[in-house]
């Protein structure tokens, strides 16, 4: 059985979503295995239960060494840093190419608040006031240069972001199925962050 939902289609800079159907009725996907919006709360999770470190703080080039991540681009680039004292990670960035890096939020994730769930595997750079962050598990999403944070928690942890793309402006990241998912094998499907509402709309499903 084949399904497939929304077709992305960009029409003067703005969205439309196009519904097709092939071989599948429309009952038999009222439940997909991935939501049609995934839900975005407001902050981070466990981010107030480490040590408070200002926002835009510079890093000394010893700390700058620490930072385990970084997303490509010549002017702006974000990132993740490693406080090396115990393991706590927070959101980086930089505006002149690398020479000064200066902290952009709260703690992201420690082992001992949420664990591995809420490490960053990939940094996803928008523009100099906006990044998204992501495991197998969370989304994190920044679009004013860190002051405010906004999550998208997968408890499940049963799928994995596999590919991503910026066309735009706009964000789109495609999920498969985590190997110990239960999910469907073959299936994925394809998110686009709505900047706007700060909200990930699935733009296309594959259930085959």
């Amino acid at each position: 059985m084949r399904a497939r939902i929304g077709l992305l289609v960009l029409v003067t800079g703005t969205l439309a979503l196009l519904l097709t159907d092939s071989s599948a009725s429309l009952a038999s996907v009222t439940s997909p295995p991935y939501p049609a919006t995934l839900k975005v709360e407001r902050g981070l999770v466990f981010s107030s239960e480490g040590p408070k470190i200002a926002w835009g703080t510079v890093l000394s080039a010893s700390q700058m060494s620490s930072i385990t991540m970084k997303s490509s681009g010549t002017t702006y680039r974000w990132g993740v840093w490693d406080r090396g004292e115990g393991p706590a990670i927070y959101p980086v960035r930089t505006t002149d190419g690398g020479v000064h890096w200066t902290t952009a939020g709260p703690q992201l994730a420690t082992d001992w608040a949420g664990g591995s769930l809420y490490y960053v595997s990939r940094v996803i750079t928008v523009s100099a006031t906006a990044v998204v962050m992501v495991s197998n598990a969370v989304i994190d999403v920044t679009i004013d240069g860190g002051h405010h944070w906004y999550q998208y928690l997968n408890s499940a942890s049963n799928w994995s972001i596999v590919r991503h793309a910026e066309i735009g402006g706009r964000v789109t990241i495609r999920v498969n199925p985590a190997r110990w998912a239960t999910l469907p094998r073959a299936s994925y499907a394809i998110y686009v962050l709505d900047v706007a509402h700060l909200q990930w709309r699935r733009t296309y499903l594959s259930l085959s």
